[in-house]
């Protein structure tokens, strides 16, 4: 019997998903006994497990961030996160706070609302168009909408070579 076979038995046997599995013997192997942090979750070590080197590793759970609220000293997994540079569940900065709008607005009919929704309200508009590059889109977008509008219009391509939208 294979070692994934018998991976595959133990996850069947108490009804996890073998990808599960291998994913809790994979973080396991990246965390002797000696270097696992009592009062760090499964889920922080599985986070920090992503560090390739272990000296590196091993350090950096033993040196856990200050929790700003509390003063304490203790991982989350948000803080895990950060530590490997991916994203966060609960984005605190500004930087991680547009990374999640990012995400949010990829389709582009919801990009279009917020992005209306957003100019509606005058300090952020006036902030935004304070940037050289918004200005220009801005004034780019108007000549397009204008030049739908003319009488003598012809179907105009927009950028990634598609059709622009008739009615707009």
């Amino acid at each position: 019997m294979t070692v994934s076979q018998a991976l595959a038995m133990f996850a069947e046997d108490i009804g996890a998903p073998a990808t599960t599995v291998k994913k809790w013997r994979w973080v396991a192997s990246r965390w002797p006994r000696e270097h696992r942090c009592p009062d760090a979750s499964f889920t922080v070590h599985a986070i920090l497990a992503e560090i390739p080197d272990a000296q590196q590793r091993f350090a950096a759970i033993a040196q856990p961030p200050v929790i700003a609220r509390t003063g304490e000293r203790r991982w989350s997994p948000d803080e895990a996160s950060r530590r490997v540079g991916s994203r966060v569940a609960h984005p605190a900065s500004v930087e991680e706070k547009v990374v999640a709008v990012h995400d949010l607005v990829r389709d582009e009919k919801v990009a279009s609302r917020v992005a209306a929704d957003l100019l509606r309200r005058p300090d952020v508009a006036f902030k935004a168009m304070t940037e050289t590059t918004v200005q220009e889109k801005v004034v780019a977008a108007q000549e397009l909408v204008r030049d739908e509008e003319s009488p003598l219009r012809s179907p105009r391509i927009c950028c990634a070579g598609r059709r622009w939208p008739r009615g707009r």
